[in-house]
């Protein structure tokens, strides 16, 4: 019997999809590749950016000069318009002849700006995006230790839905193990409740945790910029570094720190800003032309004159000279916040140290002893139990005692990758 050429088709394209969607969930994306995305494509490090190329865009038109100012109109004319023109009047019986009064003015004006000043105000706007640069950085850095700590999280939590699926496994079989033993009187129908309410909040951890790594995942879509249903798989491996060995001291936190170099470039645009204050005083000068055309026969006139600015007056000196004492107030500021955040950052990586050096600790004794005796334990308990010699309660009590040590173990692998996360957030080190 030949098949529907169209249901063969079907088929294709529903292999061809399950194929593509198989592929999507088994794409795996390391921890590096989550960083490099996030740096590549969060918005608040593009608004940054935009913020500093907007701070270069406004030096580029810092030494620019004032437009030119035109003027035409009535210069010392009549309001009478008749005395505009030549008139002839008697005086004395004799005629005599008046010219006409009043004149049309075409003017010009051209202020030319100190030099030194618009220079000096060119620096600081340059500087000001040099400040936004390290900001960029900043916010880098703190958007790196949300990543890294999600991906941690992550991680931690598919060991840990790894330990629960082998226990409901484990429980599973024990219930099946008690109700055969029941139908011959080898257990007591408590202790097979007792397993099976055990495996149902086994199930109920199970769900609640799957929830969780969920939102780990959509988290780390949303710092990559990334649809939030473009889930991907996570690297299986952890890097454990010896923090604990290094060598901390005030230089190194300098050198790495781009809060505190943030602080360093707001200095110097307070001191550049001080500079541009200080050029203020020098005075700007310009030239004014105006050329008149007269009524009547009196002959066309022009003026010429050249201005320059007084700054150094008393009631017009106050304005700049009270933002060069609010900038070195300022720049004071910065300095007492640059020290405190900096001994405040050595005195913490010396005790994240510490904290690593403890949890590593910890970490190899529930590598060496606990989880090993633990796990015995459990096998002796679960032999003893399908050999009729034990009682499921015991077997049980074993398993979940392994799995809440299992569970501690992870507890305390993460803590650790947060403290080296929290350590390279704090040297900025990658």
């Amino acid at each position: 019997m030949s098949s529907n050429p169209n249901i063969n088709s079907m088929r294709k394209i529903l292999l061809f999809i399950l194929l593509s969607a198989s592929y999507a969930q088994a794409q795996t994306l390391s921890l590096k590749e989550v960083l490099g995305q996030v740096q590549a494509q969060h918005p608040e490090l593009e608004m940054y950016q935009s913020q500093a190329k907007a701070y270069d865009a406004m030096a580029e038109g810092a030494t620019a000069w004032e437009a030119p100012q035109l003027s035409a109109g009535f210069f010392m004319s009549p309001y009478q318009s008749s005395y505009w023109k030549d008139q002839t009047t008697t005086v004395d019986g004799m005629p005599s002849m008046m010219r006409g009064m009043g004149n049309v003015m075409i003017q010009a004006r051209q202020m030319i700006p100190n030099t030194g000043r618009l220079k000096a105000s060119q620096r600081y706007q340059r500087a000001m995006s040099s400040v936004e640069s390290e900001r960029k950085n900043v916010a880098a850095n703190e958007l790196l230790f949300q990543a890294k700590s999600a991906y941690y999280e992550a991680q931690i939590l598919e060991r840990k839905l790894k330990v629960l699926k082998e226990s409901q496994q484990t429980v599973r079989t024990m219930v099946q193990m008690g109700e055969k033993k029941i139908a011959f009187s080898q257990e007591s129908l408590a202790s097979v409740y007792k397993a099976k309410s055990q495996s149902a909040l086994l199930e109920k951890d199970n769900r609640m945790m799957e929830g969780q790594h969920k939102q780990k995942l959509y988290l780390l879509n949303g710092l990559m910029n990334r649809a939030k249903a473009e889930l991907f798989a996570l690297d299986t491996t952890f890097v454990i570094k010896d923090y604990e060995l290094a060598t901390i001291d005030s230089s190194t936190v300098l050198q790495n720190r781009s809060d505190l170099m943030a602080i360093d470039r707001s200095i110097q645009v307070a001191l550049l800003k001080q500079k541009a204050e200080q050029r203020r005083s020098r005075p700007d000068f310009g030239i004014e032309y105006g050329h008149m055309f007269t009524f009547g026969g009196n002959p066309n006139m022009f003026t010429l004159m050249g201005m320059m600015s007084v700054p150094i007056a008393p009631w017009s000196s106050k304005m700049y000279k009270s933002s060069i004492k609010a900038s070195r107030l300022e720049v004071q500021a910065m300095q007492d916040q640059k020290e405190a955040l900096l001994i405040e950052s050595v005195n913490m990586l010396q005790g994240i140290k510490e904290e690593i050096a403890s949890t590593k600790y910890q970490i190899k004794l529930y590598q060496d002893m606990i989880l090993p005796s633990l796990r015995k334990a459990y096998d002796v308990s679960m032999f003893a139990y399908s050999n009729n010699t034990g009682e499921l309660f015991m077997a049980l009590d074993a398993r979940m005692s392994l799995q809440m040590a299992q569970m501690q173990y992870w507890d305390t692998l993460l803590n650790l990758l947060q403290l080296q996360a929290n350590y390279e957030k704090q040297t900025q080190v990658f």
